[in-house]
């Protein structure tokens, strides 16, 4: 039995939300829909509240747009279906990573092709009990992840940073090599959190050790001499750091 995937709709029209709700809960009895919200300022907290897996959400609200949302909560790691009557917004959207994009007056069909497709994915991915035992596995000194095609011990000390593109995650290596996981970010954040590694802002994490600077408590220089910029957000987090290594 698959578990309950937990749903956010942020939508200011009651109708589209009641008519998107009723399809959801038509046909897949695992969606759980957790909360709705209909402006910026309540579906921030929404957001920061619950832990969702798919977020519907329209991009024109009341009190401004879906894209300011998202900006402001820094590392996100729900996936976005945009419900929006303004197609105009694609490019924009597939900036901020969304996994479907639907536009109003939206196809049912087409709805339970995106959830589908995201349920699909998701049994891809490892369950909690793998995560529990990869954890099991790290020891001091190596990492296995999954590339979709084998498993590929790393040795940590070697990985210089972690790139999230999308569903996946780029391991840069001292060596200059590059390997593709098939897994979240923020999944590899909380593995290696306790590892040495700093969430320098939505889209990149960093082995301490590989630091080779750091400019302004806002940038830092890594060992390949590449430049990450840390987020406004995680910056009191860099001078947490800064004052640990000095």
């Amino acid at each position: 039995m698959n578990s309950d995937i937990p749903v956010i709709i942020i939508e200011d029209n009651e109708e589209a939300k009641t008519h998107l709700s009723t399809i959801l809960n038509r046909h897949f009895s695992n969606i759980k829909i957790v909360a709705t919200s209909d402006t910026v300022k309540e579906a921030i907290s929404v957001l920061n509240d619950h832990n969702p897996e798919i977020v519907f959400m329209d991009i024109e609200l009341k009190d401004g747009t879906g894209f300011e949302i998202l900006d402001t909560i820094d590392n996100y790691d729900f996936e976005i279906v945009f419900v929006t009557a303004h197609a105009d917004y694609l490019k924009q959207a597939i900036a901020y990573y969304a996994f479907n994009f639907i536009t109003k007056p939206f196809d049912e069909e087409h709805l339970i092709k995106a959830v589908n497709r995201y349920i699909q994915l998701k049994n891809r991915l490892f369950t909690k009990k793998k995560y529990h035992l990869l954890k099991e596995f790290i020891t001091n000194s190596r990492l296995l992840i999954n590339t979709g095609h084998e498993h590929i011990s790393l040795e940590i000390e070697n990985i210089i940073r972690c790139e999230a593109d999308g569903n996946y995650t780029f391991f840069v290596m001292d060596s200059k090599e590059k390997y593709m996981a098939s897994n979240y970010l923020k999944y590899y954040e909380d593995l290696l959190g306790k590892k040495g590694f700093f969430r320098a802002n939505r889209s990149t994490l960093i082995n301490i050790k590989h630091i080779h600077s750091i400019y302004k408590k806002e940038s830092i220089v890594l060992s390949n001499k590449e430049k990450v910029t840390v987020s406004v957000r995680n910056r009191s987090k860099l001078s947490d750091l800064i004052h640990e290594l000095t």
